[in-house]
């Protein structure tokens, strides 16, 4: 994947305001960024269908899809790690295994 892949080009606009947003909040700047779905988009993950669970081994994190269906979200041990705007609201769509 090269940086062409992601065309970024045409959210030059939003890509300001974003920056302009962390500038006027730098404490939360420090724990929060944008992410991209370009990936997910490429793999073909549904968000509808699916949610995405990361855990690290060692020097990697690894993401495993899961159905929404068949395999429900444990939120009690899950951190939110990536949000979809869904209408007017912010939807969970990537969890982290969370430290017990």
């Amino acid at each position: 994947m090269t940086a062409a892949d992601y065309d970024m080009k045409p959210d030059t606009a939003f890509l300001d305001d974003i920056a302009e947003v962390f500038r006027k909040h730098p404490r939360a700047a420090k724990k929060y960024g944008l992410a991209s779905f370009t990936l997910e988009r490429k793999m073909g993950i549904d968000y509808a269908r699916k949610y995405g669970v990361s855990r690290i081994e060692g020097d990697r994190i690894i993401t495993e899809f899961r159905d929404r269906e068949n395999d429900p979200e444990v939120i009690r041990m899950q951190i939110c790690v990536k949000y979809e705007l869904r209408g007017q609201d912010l939807e969970c769509v990537h969890w982290e295994e969370a430290l017990e």
